[in-house]
């Protein structure tokens, strides 16, 4: 016997066409709250058909994405049918929403920056950031905010969609905009100590302060918006500056110490309560474990968040990565991989060809990476069968960490909780440079992976990573 659907539920059908991923990430509107790390995945049939049901009591954002690549938004309301079509077939995916607001649906995906997937507050921020007039940069931000809502409103006065899907599109659009203005001020508080802020301190807090009396942090409407999370960091950062207690020297020496995090969340107590706050922390926590700094701190803040909301529908989201972090720091515990090899004597090689003489003759398959590097450290996933094909064509593998000399015990400790082999150097500056050298240009992208001969000259400059094994397979051969 099957089950009836609920009163309140959100049916969303679909078929994506092209490239079929093994799953699609769907963000999941808790009380209507939408934030891109709390999500759920359904897998695709091998026609490409889907299926998702959410129980949803008022209208919510629901963001389907593959990672990082995002596919489009479902503005939903309760009791509705969506079908959604993705052509995949092309780099950027095409979305195409039918049924309920379906004109409204078509256009609130034509914005490129509707969520941290697809943009953020400072790329509309740098639009503004060479004006040094403060009214005059509201003056455009509103205007902005005024002709993008225009079609919306002409959508509603045709009955095109519904006042509720309105209503929730102008709160988040509203809030976006407001966003950026907080951002132009922040980025010239952060640009004053390198002298190129392009507003004076009277004029970026007054820029600043308007924003959060237009569209203060503690309305509740902004939990549903995708940036409240983001929004409610420049809020603190502003609350910050206000305050005046911390310098840039001590958050850097709370970050040393280790209560960088802690210190961040205390903050947040002191100017949020309710809902804002337990979301708040929630995303806090989460937005920081992702990162995959391992960061021990973050343990005994989950602990507390647990102990504070034990009932939070987001601890289930946290959980995982706080499970990895404990993971990372017991991992520490055991010997270091056998296969692993530390090359000493780093002051004296400054090239990647003085690196390479050094070692035992062999081809070498360079991974040049960073600790702070969420990519980077996404490929070491996939290594076992990278090690194995390396063995099978007698090359050997090289890792260069570009981590700074603060970054030594966190570099080690990372090697030996994903368990690399092979030599690992951390780059000085001169081997850093040279790097750069290399890559043509004065900066490179990483994770970054070269095939060198033995006298450490590239035979390939770009190969693929471990995450794409067949690939490079066809790449060594």
């Amino acid at each position: 016997m099957s089950c009836q659907q609920k009163i309140n539920d959100v049916t969303i059908t679909g078929q994506i066409i092209g490239d079929i991923p093994e799953n699609i990430n769907y963000t999941l509107p808790i009380n209507g709250i939408d934030f891109i790390g709390f999500n759920q995945m359904v897998r695709p049939d091998s026609l490409g058909n889907f299926k998702i049901t959410l129980a949803v009591t008022k209208a919510s954002f629901v963001e389907l994405s593959q990672e990082y690549k995002s596919f489009g938004t479902v503005i939903v309301e309760p009791e509705m049918h969506y079908q959604v079509l993705i052509d995949n077939t092309e780099k950027k995916p095409k979305f195409k929403v039918t049924a309920h607001n379906a004109k409204g649906q078509e256009l609130y995906n034509k914005i490129t920056n509707r969520n941290m997937i697809t943009g953020h507050f400072e790329l509309e921020a740098n639009s503004y950031f060479k004006d040094s007039v403060p009214s005059a940069i509201e003056t455009k931000i509103k205007q902005s905010l005024v002709t993008e809502m225009t079609e919306y409103q002409a959508l509603l006065e045709k009955h095109d969609i519904s006042e509720d899907f309105y209503q929730l599109v102008a709160t988040d659009r509203g809030y976006f905009y407001a966003g950026a203005q907080g951002s132009v001020a922040f980025l010239n508080f952060l640009y004053e100590e390198r002298n190129q802020n392009t507003l004076n301190k009277d004029q970026y807090n007054k820029l600043w302060s308007a924003v959060f009396q237009s569209y203060p942090a503690s309305n509740p409407e902004l939990l549903r918006s995708p940036w409240f999370y983001y929004y409610t960091q420049n809020y603190l950062r502003y609350q910050e500056f206000l305050e005046n207690e911390v310098d840039t020297d001590s958050l850097i020496g709370l970050r040393n110490q280790g209560k960088i995090n802690t210190y961040q969340i205390n903050q947040a107590k002191k100017h949020l309560s309710g809902e804002q706050l337990e979301y708040y922390y929630a995303a806090f926590l989460y937005d920081v474990s992702i990162s995959k700094n391992y960061e021990k701190e973050l343990i005994p803040l989950f602990e507390a968040f647990k102990t504070t909301y034990s009932q939070s529908a987001y601890s289930p989201f946290i959980a995982p990565e706080i499970e990895n972090i404990v993971a990372f720091h017991n991992k520490q515990k055991d010997s270091l991989n056998t296969n692993t090899t530390f090359i000493n004597n780093t002051d004296s090689l400054n090239t990647l060809k003085e690196v390479v003489k050094t070692l035992n003759g062999h081809r070498y398959y360079v991974d040049v990476w960073t600790t702070w590097c969420s990519p980077c450290k996404k490929e070491f996933a996939h290594n076992s069968e990278l090690y194995k094909l390396l063995k099978a064509k007698n090359i050997t593998p090289l890792y260069i960490s570009i981590d700074r000399d603060e970054k030594a015990t966190q570099w080690k400790q990372m090697i030996a909780f994903y368990g690399l082999e092979g030599y690992q150097i951390r780059a000085n500056k001169a081997l850093y440079n040279n790097l750069k050298q290399l890559y043509e240009g004065n900066t490179f992208a990483i994770p970054w992976h070269i095939l060198v001969d033995s006298d450490g000259a590239i035979i390939k400059k770009h190969v693929s990573g471990p995450s794409k094994i067949e690939k490079l397979i066809s790449e060594l051969n």
